[in-house]
């Protein structure tokens, strides 16, 4: 058990940037570590606990809501349900847009998720609580933010997602910083296939996150602007492979309903799931 319990969001206001994939695996690979862990899936949408096989839970079960509105009568404990993985989940439905309609109406909408769940659980029966968030700005990812204060934020090549980012920073994170301590621990640049000795959005991302936001990439995607001129002039042999790289075995995992490395457990990206599971437990990257 770890003596400094932490929670953590996935999180950025973009769709299809991989968030459920790294929920799932971070806790997974959390729990491979003895610890004790909760995933909270509060995207409407479920990806994360269909792909974990609850699909009839998110068709008609109980969910957050129960636990967080002001009618809810449900205690945490009634609504979780064990993966079959190490970790707990606390899944999605397709109720929750209701449930974020009616937060809007609550008094004090943004910290329920805070008060009623992570406060209790964080450090008695969890570890760690990790969240994956909506893509869009609402009730629920602002409760996320505000019960976990750590952030993991996914990026995918091409210009949306930096935009993505730069929105969350804008609309979310900035408001949300000037009123609780909010910390991000890793940009992580995610589903990258393309070389990166060519100009392409792939080496784009990469090169812009090692200039601009040195401090939160990970190990895994880390070239130095040496490195990056010993590729451009064909120097480096063989080249790096930064990033979380687009797999088959990563999607074909969500459709046999098990994490990565249930289902492929040689495969190549277990070790970057690995290193983002380290640096919530370190509380960042450890570079500055």
């Amino acid at each position: 058990m770890t003596s400094d319990p932490r929670a953590v969001s996935i999180s950025i206001l973009k769709g299809g940037v991989g968030k459920s994939t790294i929920a799932v695996n971070l806790s997974d690979r959390l729990a491979t570590k003895d610890n004790d862990v909760l995933f909270i899936d509060l995207d409407p949408n479920g990806h994360a606990s269909v792909g974990l096989g609850f699909k009839d839970v998110y068709q008609d079960g109980d969910d957050i809501g129960d636990i967080i509105l002001d009618d809810g009568d449900a205690a945490p404990e009634e609504v979780i349900k064990e993966t079959g993985f190490g970790f707990d989940i606390l899944p999605s439905t397709k109720r929750l847009e209701t449930v974020e309609n009616m937060l809007r109406s609550s008094s004090f909408p943004d910290v329920r998720v805070r008060q009623n769940i992570v406060e209790p659980l964080l450090g008695d029966e969890y570890d760690y609580i990790v969240t994956d968030s909506p893509a869009y700005r609402g009730k629920l990812s602002d409760n996320a933010l505000v019960a976990t204060q750590n952030l993991i934020v996914p990026l995918t090549p091409g210009s949306e997602s930096l935009a993505g980012f730069e929105r969350i920073t804008e609309r979310q994170l900035s408001p949300l910083r000037e009123q609780i301590g909010l910390d991000i621990l890793s940009i992580v640049p995610n589903r990258i296939s393309n070389r990166i000795d060519q100009r392409n959005d792939d080496r784009e991302l990469i090169q812009s996150l090692n200039e601009d936001f040195t401090e939160y990439v990970p190990e895994f995607a880390r070239i130095s602007e040496a490195e990056f001129k010993q590729i451009d002039s064909g120097e480096m042999k063989p080249l790096p492979k930064p990033g979380i790289r687009e797999r088959n075995a990563v999607s074909k995992s969500f459709s046999e309903k098990q994490p990565l490395a249930h289902y492929d457990p040689d495969n190549d990206q277990v070790a970057h799931f690995d290193t983002l599971a380290e640096i919530v437990i370190n509380g960042g990257t450890g570079y500055e």
